[in-house]
């Protein structure tokens, strides 16, 4: 958990904040830079809002939360097809709309399709651009 704790106005509750680590590379500027502000306490509470303590909209927040490995026990995960490798994965879900491919770090959309009687479902994916 992480040492900084806050009030989150949404959640009316404090809520654990931690920063990624900054990368240390030299010079490639493709890399991200890190140092980006995460909350560890991201989850269904802030579906289509806009983080009231960093300004960004939740699936944002998801994402730096999924990219980060902080939590990892936490997340609630889907196998299907990610449009962004075409390889099975296990996609993080950010939200009832988007996953995080755990192989390449494509944002996916997703849906569960239900083929009714036989209780049977699948899982299908759309590539959404990163934000």
């Amino acid at each position: 958990m992480a040492d900084d704790t806050y009030y989150c106005p949404h959640c009316d509750m404090k809520v654990g904040i931690d920063v990624t680590r900054v990368r240390e590379h030299s010079g490639h500027a493709n890399l991200p830079e890190g140092g980006d502000l995460v909350c560890l306490d991201f989850g269904t509470p802030c579906a289509d809002i806009r983080c009231p303590l960093s300004g960004v909209p939740s699936v944002v927040m998801g994402v730096r939360l999924a990219r980060s490995g902080m939590m990892e026990d936490e997340w609630v995960t889907v196998h299907a097809v990610c449009e962004g490798c075409s390889q099975p994965s296990d996609l993080k879900v950010l939200d009832k709309d988007h996953a995080y491919c755990t192989l390449c770090g494509t944002t996916n959309s997703w849906m569960v399709l239900d083929f009714g009687k036989d209780n049977s479902t699948v899982t299908v994916t759309g590539r959404k651009d990163q934000p």
